[in-house]
């Protein structure tokens, strides 16, 4: 099965849009069904996470109180493959944050990043890992091709 690494945007994304490509990719990832694909996160990603739900805008339009986003984020930690996303290495130009994304990638063995950050989408592509938008990851999920 293969793995990948969605951006935190992306998980967010999929939560405040339930009809949209990033949430079809989320429930793709096991958590609702049958896995498709291994999400990977790691424990910097997740509270990357946390912090955005938390933000009193997000938590107004999802109605989440802190039990409920610490409920999504212990189902994270269990339906997904968890790695370390430290490293030293610069990927990222523009925006050396999104480095993590690639650094848990490298080290989990994932083969596709997901996600609509111009920053990551810019770097395309990195010692195999492919950079998706939810559009194409979606597609390519549907039509067999990952």
């Amino acid at each position: 099965m293969i793995r990948v690494v969605l951006d935190t945007n992306q998980i967010v994304s999929a939560l405040l849009g339930p009809t949209g490509p990033s949430f079809e990719i989320l429930k793709a990832s096991g958590l609702e069904g049958e896995a498709r694909y291994e999400l990977v996160l790691s424990n910097e990603i997740l509270a990357e996470v946390r912090r955005v739900l938390s933000y009193p805008r997000i938590r107004t339009l999802l109605g989440w109180s802190a039990n409920r986003i610490e409920a999504f984020i212990g189902l994270l930690k269990e339906s997904s493959h968890l790695g370390d996303s430290r490293g030293r290495e610069r990927i990222v130009p523009a925006d050396p944050d999104d480095d993590k994304f690639f650094h848990l990638a490298l080290k989990t063995g994932a083969r596709y990043i997901v996600s609509r950050d111009a920053h990551l989408l810019d770097v395309r592509e990195y010692e195999g890992i492919l950079v998706l938008g939810p559009e194409a990851f979606l597609s390519a999920m549907k039509r067999g091709l990952l």
